[in-house]
């Protein structure tokens, strides 16, 4: 039984990343996700923790999004041993175009289901989450 719920939960995240990358342009799923925790969360170490990824995967990343114009990487002022990473404005626009596809993708998802179900079901999940 946990296979299966687990297994359904990984398929379903992935049909709704799959559908939302295919309108994206030079940027993948994590990478979209990874600009979002940047916005609040600027530092590579902050980033990796939220995210649940080793720091050397995310620096990976910000090496890709900082080439790719995506992102900015700046001194701390407080601390000049630290970077901080801001979105740049391709990096901005990129997010909230990610943001939308994922959004239409689990619209279109959710689409299935009544408004009852829907609320249903985000009250299991968040029963869930409490666990």
């Amino acid at each position: 039984m946990v296979f299966e719920v687990l297994g359904r939960i990984w398929r379903l995240q992935r049909a709704l990343r799959e559908e939302a990358e295919r309108g994206l342009k030079g940027l993948g799923g994590l990478e979209a996700w990874l600009l979002r925790v940047l916005k609040h969360h600027p530092y590579p170490s902050e980033a990796a923790r939220r995210m649940g990824l080793p720091l050397p995967t995310v620096s990976h990343m910000l090496r890709r999004l900082e080439s790719a114009g995506f992102v900015a990487r700046a001194l701390d002022e407080k601390d000049l041993r630290r970077f901080a990473f801001r979105l740049t404005p391709k990096g901005e626009e990129a997010l909230a175009q990610a943001e939308a596809l994922m959004e239409e993708a689990l619209r279109k998802c959710l689409s299935r289901l009544s408004p009852e179900e829907v609320q249903e079901l985000l009250r299991l999940l968040a029963k869930l989450e409490e666990a």
